[in-house]
């Protein structure tokens, strides 16, 4: 039976943990890596009623959108909406992952659903992304075993940029070494002087993967000590987590208003002169009104997202662009759905549940 473990592996190659912002906390906050799991339930809010819906399906995980645990908590008692939940999953034996921002950012993810919701063409990314350390490994190989270093330190997670694997540049040259007489050299003998041709190979990877890189090139290498170096890079950006898309035909402000209420079941707030016309949309469900300078530079005519405070719906109108707040649940729970059916479908061996609250419940405005 799969664990909460597999889970978790499943979930980090359908939303890698590396596309969560730096302030969010996503992956595994209740429960147990080891524990079985035959039924989950996905939803887009850890609340009470998310919890006691996993308890009626039985459901081993619950995983949502929005964290349980934001910052460290002093104390887990009942006293506390946050300590009422902790208790009560730990009570009936239910695990808890989030996955927040990085499904925001995900392909097939919160803002990918709302653009093919809308029937946005040509979608693109933009915006806020996260910043992940890199490293480049250098290291030295005679030239027998060139291919078997490559190949284990890409299998580690080296090698990656952008859509390619395996990535990787060699450059010829010759290493010296004398090991004294407590060594076993694969090429010559102790107590001399020896010179053997060797392949300089340059990969790059994320800081996360030094610790399985370095065992996997020690595994592969033939030198007792093979001689490898880890040199800093600049952060490299990952998926941004917006979408810009173009409408199949172009229409009024207060038609795509009215298409968004329809698509979403919902009564959205717009800024902007209502008989303007708006092409291309930019989308970024949930709270991300700030976004709206970045979806201007990427040539959207309006951004959609669920909130819009007053004061920014101010300032995007009166600088050009137009803003639709539809709501935070309605922007962000059809990503959901389509989180519990890609997890569906990677794990089909688990029977997996979508929670949708009742109107006013949950979460759940009406």
């Amino acid at each position: 039976m799969p664990t909460v473990r597999d889970v978790l592996a499943a979930l980090e190659r359908i939303a890698p943990q590396r596309f969560a912002l730096s302030f969010d906390k996503v992956g595994l906050q209740v429960g147990d890596h080891d524990q079985a799991v035959s039924n989950a339930v996905v939803a887009l809010d850890r609340s009470l009623g998310a919890v006691q819906f996993a308890a009626e399906w039985g459901a081993e995980l619950l995983l949502t959108h929005h964290p349980l645990i934001f910052t460290p908590l002093a104390s887990v008692d009942t006293r506390s909406h946050d300590g009422r939940t902790v208790v009560k999953l730990i009570r009936q034996g239910t695990s808890f992952i989030a996955a927040h921002t990085n499904w925001d950012a995900a392909v097939g993810g919160i803002n990918d659903t709302l653009s093919e919701m809308l029937g946005l063409t040509a979608v693109t990314s933009f915006g806020m992304c996260a910043e992940v350390p890199q490293l480049k490994l250098v290291v030295h190989c005679p030239l027998d075993c060139v291919d078997s270093v490559i190949d284990a330190a890409s299998d580690a997670g080296a090698g990656v940029i952008g859509a390619y694997s395996r990535c990787a540049f060699s450059s010829a040259g010759y290493g010296t070494y004398i090991g004294n007489k407590t060594t076993k050299p694969s090429a010559g003998q102790a107590g001399r002087q020896e010179s053997v041709e060797e392949m300089r190979v340059e990969m790059v990877l994320m800081e996360a993967c030094a610790k399985a890189v370095t065992k996997a090139v020690r595994q592969a290498h033939p030198y007792e000590e093979p001689a490898f170096d880890f040199f800093v890079l600049r952060s490299a950006n990952e998926q941004p987590l917006g979408r810009v898309g173009t409408l199949r035909e172009p229409m009024s402000l207060t038609d795509l208003a009215a298409l968004v209420d329809q698509t979403l079941v919902t009564r959205s707030w717009t800024w902007g002169d209502p008989r303007s016309k708006v092409k291309k949309v930019g989308i970024m469900g949930g709270a991300a009104d700030s976004a709206w300078m970045d979806a201007q530079r990427a040539s959207a005519d309006v951004l959609l997202t669920g909130e819009v405070k007053q004061q920014t719906g101010l300032e995007a109108s009166e600088s050009g662009m137009k803003m639709i707040a539809a709501g935070h649940y309605q922007t962000e729970h059809p990503g959901s759905a389509a989180l519990r059916d890609r997890m569906q479908a990677a794990m089909p061996e688990i029977d997996w549940h979508l929670f949708t609250p009742e109107p006013g419940l949950n979460g759940r405005p009406f």
